[in-house]
């Protein structure tokens, strides 16, 4: 009967994992429609019209759309064939002479021979000068302070500075001679800045050191805003297992920026294309991030600050992008346009941001700049902003408020709105303010605030319920020493419950035995092994015990300590990986076991993994409704809870199947590590089955579809 037994058992478990993988291929993701925003109509707004869609930071990150924030209202390209734009670089616009600055290159042509130069034009795209033209041969990067023009020539590998207002060339700057430098330090300059103090922030292409930043007559005085190298699990792995001449054979280096910008304070910010994180970084006096923006765009090219401290960005892809100065994501529009309507952008390498609010942008492929100018909305957007950014919150409330009548899902408003509160002591509206809009830190300063009022207003009386039951215990205790029968009842009552041996009934003494699991696994496992102190059924019990655990997680978890939302969290998913995970370790590691000598069956390795994780089963509700009145700052309580469940179930798995193989403490370590290297072998065999299943599917689909219309 036990060997019929055992084999139903190793059917089952055949038959569970088949039912995995069979759902594995079964896509249960909802269809998610696209992101709706509630965009009120007959707004009094001027309707503008814009050949593309304008988006902001809606829920959960995603980009939402919202009105019309910028429209395209002139351009700047010369007709003259004599000055026409034709390969465009750089450029920026000068506030003080209200002239634009264009680093262009004309290409060889008719036998006259190429060459470099900066154009002059106004807002209205009239050619005022033309600089450099028997200087400059690859101009890139160019800037301005009040007396200097400054131009990057990449294939001169000279930083020329003229004077703004002869036009006349004054010095150049070539790679400093500090040793600091370094011979082999390459110095390609494509862009420069430069603050109040004439101090130059130079972009030397292929340097990854960081900005190379100098005083006006080139002397060096040292790299600022280098990018941190990257680490991947390659690279973590080559740092653990290779020796230091082998890691210096493949040692990576960190990106070297790609543009840089100042802002009104003489502060810094850096442009790394195509980097995977922090593209856009703001630099302090002393060199260091101190912001990025919320959300990354890998792709960007160039930016420009405003004199609120906006951010302005350009795109690879055709894309504006606008963020507050505290890198909040606020408009972004543009695209490319298969009808090249006025309007779109192809390539943009440059952004200026003016002083009445109209933003420039220098395309490359359409050899032109284009002016895009506010409407209503986005002005009433950036006035709100200005208060934000000056902690004028309860004087911006109104606009604010304004705002969210024609977008409900504009983020940044609720942040505004929630501050407003705080400092008007509405702790409650601000509570629920800070969660839409998804300000954790906002949510938990707010929480503080409540939790420190209802802990004036009730901890008295917490402590005089503490003192009555003190004293109640106390009481009974006399009571019960001078007069006895006055409890006779109760104690009659307790001997009758333990008169029923709850405790040796055989489900209730199975889920006792994780007790023993907890206190002495290899006891507990030797039960299981020898005696038969666990059975499959109730293992199977704890594990949807297990799975249930983590679909509460998402609703009962407080919401500074969970990222999961019931909109954001696939039920089935979280069923299906859970389910088929464990049962796939389970299976790797008893075939692991079988080919390394171990002794444990396969129903003593799924009951080992299930019993294992009793301390996480235990705990975890408790710790769940714990993180709901913790803050941030009480972080580290919840973070250790999370250390305890987690390591005490690591330990309780690693004893368990040392005890179940009977295995040393290293032949141990090595059939974990190869039970993970084997269940993600097992991992990557599905992806790729999957993969191909689908591309089978869709080449009979296909045939069938053919076979249709014929």
């Amino acid at each position: 009967m036990k060997k019929y037994k055992n084999r139903i058992i190793k059917i089952s478990a055949i038959l569970v994992c088949a039912l995995a993988i069979m759902l594995f291929f079964i896509d249960f993701t909802p269809v998610i429609k696209p992101s709706t925003v509630a965009l009120a109509e007959g707004s009094g707004f001027q309707s503008f019209s814009a050949p593309y869609e304008t988006t902001t930071s809606g829920p959960e990150g995603s980009l939402v759309t919202t009105q019309t924030a910028y429209v395209p209202s002139s351009r700047i390209a010369p007709v003259s064939a004599e000055y026409a734009i034709e390969s465009p670089e750089d450029m920026i616009y000068d506030a003080s002479e209200g002239k634009v600055y264009i680093a262009d290159s004309k290409s060889p042509r008719n036998g006259n021979p190429g060459y470099g130069r900066v154009l002059v034009t106004d807002l209205e795209g009239n050619v005022l000068a033309e600089i450099g033209k028997d200087t400059l041969k690859k101009p890139m990067g160019v800037a301005v302070d009040q007396n200097n023009l400054f131009v990057c020539d990449k294939e001169n590998k000279l930083v020329y500075v003229f004077d703004k207002h002869t036009h006349e060339l004054k010095q150049s700057i070539g790679k400093p001679t500090n040793p600091l430098v370094g011979a082999n330090t390459p110095y390609t300059p494509i862009k420069i800045t430069v603050d109040s103090r004439e101090n130059i922030y130079l972009v030397s292409e292929g340097c990854v050191s960081g900005l190379m930043q100098m005083n006006i007559d080139g002397e060096f005085i040292g790299y600022v805003g280098a990018n941190e190298t990257s680490v991947s699990l390659v690279s973590a792995l080559q740092n653990l297992f290779f020796s230091e001449e082998q890691r210096s054979t493949f040692l990576s280096a960190p990106r070297s920026p790609t543009n840089v910008s100042i802002d009104s304070r003489g502060l810094v910010y850096t442009v790394t294309n195509n980097a995977v994180n922090n593209s856009v970084k703001k630099l302090n006096t002393l060199g260091n991030s101190i912001m990025s923006p919320s959300i990354n765009f890998a792709a960007t090219n160039a930016l420009s600050v405003d004199e609120s401290e906006n951010i302005y960005t350009v795109q690879s892809d055709g894309y504006i992008t606008v963020f507050d100065s505290e890198g909040n994501l606020l408009f972004r529009f543009g695209g490319t346009d298969p009808y090249e309507r006025f309007g779109s952008l192809a390539n943009p390498v440059a952004i200026s941001a003016l002083p009445d609010g109209r933003i420039m942008v220098l395309d490359k492929n359409y050899s032109m700049v284009i002016i895009y100018e506010r409407t209503d909305f986005s002005d009433l957007v950036f006035r709100a902003v200005d208060y934000y950014k000056d902690g004028l919150y309860v004087e911006g409330e109104d606009l604010w408020q304004e705002v969210l009548t024609y977008n409900s899902n504009f983020i940044l408003s609720y942040k505004a709105l929630a501050r407003a509160n705080m400092k008007k002591g509405n702790y409650d509206t601000a509570l629920t303010q800070f969660k839409f809009a998804e300000d954790r830190n906002g949510y938990s300063e707010a929480y503080w605030q409540i939790r420190n009022e209802w802990l004036e207003n009730n901890l008295i009386w917490v402590f005089v319920a503490l003192l009555v039951v003190v004293v109640a215990v106390i009481a009974c205790k006399i009571i019960n020493k001078f007069k006895k029968s006055v409890f006779a009842p109760v104690r009659t009552g307790i001997e009758k419950i333990k008169s029923l041996h709850v405790k040796s009934v055989y489900p209730v003494k199975e889920f006792n035995h994780m007790r023993r699991f907890m206190r002495s696994t290899p006891d507990a496992v030797y039960e299981v092994k020898y005696h038969s102190a666990a059975s499959v059924w109730t293992a199977i019990v704890l594990y949807v015990w297990f799975v249930v655990l983590q679909i509460i997680s998402v609703v009962a978890k407080g919401y500074l300590f969970n990222s999961a939302t019931v909109y954001n969290t696939n039920g089935w998913n979280t069923v299906l990986i859970t389910t088929a995970v464990l049962f796939m370790l389970v299976l790797c590691n008893y075939f692991v076991s079988t080919v390394t000598d171990g002794e444990g069956k396969l129903k003593d390795c799924f009951i080992t993994f299930i019993y294992a994780l009793s301390p996480y089963l235990v705990l975890a509700l408790p710790v769940f409704i714990l993180s709901n009145f913790l803050t941030y700052n009480e972080s580290i309580v919840y973070t250790i809870c999370e250390i305890v469940m987690y390591g005490w179930s690591g330990i309780c798995l690693f004893r368990g199947v040392m005890e179940l193989h009977d295995y040393s403490f290293w032949k141990t370590v090595k059939n974990l590590l190869l039970t993970l290297f084997t269940f993600v072998m097992a991992l990557l065999f599905l992806v790729v089955l999957r993969m191909l299943v689908a591309q089978l599917f869709g080449y009979f689909g296909a045939i069938f579809e053919e076979m249709l219309y014929v």
